[in-house]
This record gives C-alpha cells, sequence and structure tokens, in this order.
C-alpha cells in the first residue's frame, strides 16, 4: 500500500520547501504548454499571510500541493490579479466575504509520475480542514475544469456571477478556469457526507494516520497539519461540535 505525507506549514518558516514546491509546480504547468502564470510567482514564500500544503512520499519525493493565500483590505488575492482583466466584477464579488474572513486555496498542482491517485482530494481535505486554524470562515478558489469534482465534493460552489457563469479561459484559451466558492468553511454544509467526515476527522485530530480511497486503490496517508498559529477559535468549535453530533447520532 502506498505511504503518502502530507503536511501543512506557514510559508515564511520554510523557504526551501517552498523554493521546491515552485519548481515542482513549475514542471507540471510546463508540461500542459503553460509557460506563465500571474499567481506563480516567487513572492509569496515570504508572505506571513501565505500557508503551504504538501504531499511527499518515500520514493518520488514532493509529488503535489497547494498554498493558502488570506485576504485583506491592503492585499489583492491571486484570483483578483489573475482575472480582473477578464472581468472587472471579479474584486467586488471576492471582497464580499474578506469581512469574516477569508482564504483562497490556490496553486495546486499534482506531479504527473503520480497522476490517478486521487491526491487533489486528499489535498482539498487538507486545505479545508485547516480553515479554523487559520481563521477564515470562507474559501474561495480558480480551478481547471479536470479538477472541479474535487471542489464540488467538499463543499464548494461555483462563483455564477462572475465570467460565463464562474468560467474563464485562462491561463491560456485551450484551459477553462472556474471560480469558486465555499461560504462555510466551518460547519462545511454543502460538503458530500462521504467527504465531510474525513475533513472533519482532520480538523479534530490534526495529526493522524487515515486509509483513504481517492482514487481507485487504498493509501495510507499520515497527516501532519498542526499549525502554530495560537488561535483558539471557541465558536467555530462549537458549531463544529454541534455539527459532528448531529451528523453522528
Amino acid at each position: 500500500m502506498e505511504t503518502i505525507q502530507i503536511r501543512a506549514f506557514k510559508a515564511v518558516d520554510e523557504p526551501e520547501t517552498c523554493a521546491e514546491f515552485i519548481r515542482q509546480h513549475r514542471k507540471v504547468l510546463e508540461d500542459f504548454g503553460i509557460s506563465h502564470v500571474n499567481t506563480n510567482t516567487e513572492t509569496w514564500p515570504k508572505d506571513p499571510q501565505t500557508y503551504v500544503i504538501i504531499a511527499t512520499t518515500e520514493k518520488h519525493g514532493m509529488v503535489g500541493g497547494l498554498r493558502l493565500e488570506l485576504g485583506g483590505e491592503d492585499r489583492k488575492l491571486p484570483i483578483i490579479g489573475a482575472l480582473e482583466g477578464l472581468d472587472g466584477r471579479i474584486e467586488r464579488v471576492v471582497r464580499q466575504w474578506e469581512g469574516e474572513g477569508c482564504a483562497e486555496i490556490c496553486g495546486l498542482w499534482n506531479a504527473n509520475n503520480f497522476a490517478g491517485k486521487g491526491l487533489p482530494t486528499l489535498l482539498g481535505y487538507a486545505a479545508v480542514a485547516i480553515a479554523n486554524q487559520i481563521g477564515v470562515k470562507s474559501l474561495i478558489c480558480l480551478i481547471a475544469h479536470y479538477t472541479l469534482r474535487h471542489a464540488l465534493r467538499v463543499g464548494f460552489t461555483i462563483m455564477e456571477g462572475v465570467g460565463e457563469e464562474g468560467t474563464f479561459s485562462y491561463p491560456i484559451p485551450s484551459i477553462k478556469a472556474i471560480a469558486l466558492v465555499m461560504t462555510d468553511a466551518v460547519t462545511l454544509g454543502n460538503a458530500q457526507f462521504r467527504h465531510r467526515q474525513p475533513v472533519i476527522s482532520l480538523r479534530m485530530r490534526p495529526v493522524q494516520e487515515r486509509i483513504e480511497q481517492p482514487g481507485q486503490d487504498l493509501v495510507r496517508v499520515l497527516y501532519d497539519l498542526q499549525l502554530d498559529t495560537n488561535l483558539i477559535d471557541l465558536k467555530a468549535y462549537r458549531a463544529l461540535a454541534y455539527e459532528r453530533l448531529k451528523h453522528t447520532a
């Protein structure tokens, strides 16, 4: 059985790991014929408001990852920079969720030598699971159409008020990118039940070992999602505990 390690950390704490993330992500983009993406820069590793999740295996090293960037009045999330030239409404739409805490899941990649194993689903679990640790209640993302199913499973919905019902030709004409939002990242009301359970489990116990089946085969996953944020959101935890009891009663 394959073993995958999935780990979360603050970008500024591990510059060398972030550099490897950028190198591997660029390789994947180049294989798709994409030579430049506005958000795929070397500036985010120095950003204290950016968190990173990586997947590694003993045989292949780093095989996938994503990052979460916190929104705020003094900064534009990557989705705004990517799409504002295509649809000027995107900033107004995204800003509406920043008041109560919003982050963007971006830079999702999966190494081609590790394709078909359902890794985007596992990374999605991890990203949504740490929302409470970084103090956000909403999550947004811009994803390629072929990964849409992974996002819908954990509770994202399409931003139909921008682009062509949420869809853009980005970053190249042959790829359709879809803008998504999760307005309830605490209780995950829109998540499919079987995908909601592992996220809640990871939120309650960020460090654990699980046997998952995101693709055709079972995999052993070692999660280490504990961030040293010193954040205690009792309201969020009470809501989570209530939802957990309701669905396990």
